[in-house]
């Protein structure tokens, strides 16, 4: 595993490719930080993101995520590898309404062709940080020839 960390993108290149990304301008998401295995992504709530009960919409609990996991697999893959989610569950514990959301992921077990993660999702306002939801998902990592790195970003 050290060797893919040692050859795996670095986080001022994946922030500048997600930052291109017109999903990640969409959403206001940015990458906190990408690796060793870890992923953090965050997002300022505003009006943009809620559903008609003015509370966070679960889509973008889940795709901020869903992005966590990613990031946290990308800093440990070789540029160019794809992977894509196959799987995932979410327990929503509270809702949001203002404030950061905030989330982190890691890799629980990474196999040949498959990977397990876990996200923790926060809501921050000021100091206080509540649990907003949890997240188990698998990802496929594919075996075949890598692609460009600039094309790996597909989350």
């Amino acid at each position: 595993m050290a060797q893919a960390e040692e050859s795996s993108m670095t986080l001022e290149a994946i922030r500048e490719n997600t930052s291109r990304s017109g999903f990640f301008q969409l959403l206001g998401m940015h990458v906190e930080n990408a690796e060793s295995g870890t992923g953090e992504v965050r997002i300022s709530v505003d009006a943009r993101l809620m559903h008609p009960q003015q509370i966070v919409h679960g889509g973008v609990i889940f795709t901020l995520a869903d992005t966590a996991m990613s990031m946290a697999l990308l800093s440990v893959l070789p540029p160019g590898t794809r992977f894509s989610t196959i799987e995932a569950k979410i327990n929503y514990i509270a809702p949001v309404v203002t404030g950061e959301l905030f989330a982190e992921g890691i890799i629980v077990h990474r196999g040949r062709s498959t990977a397990v993660m876990e996200s923790t999702i926060y809501n921050s306002k000021g100091e206080e940080r509540l649990l907003v939801a949890r997240v188990l998902g698998t990802f496929h990592i594919s075996t075949s020839k890598p692609t460009h790195p600039q094309q790996e970003i597909s989350q």
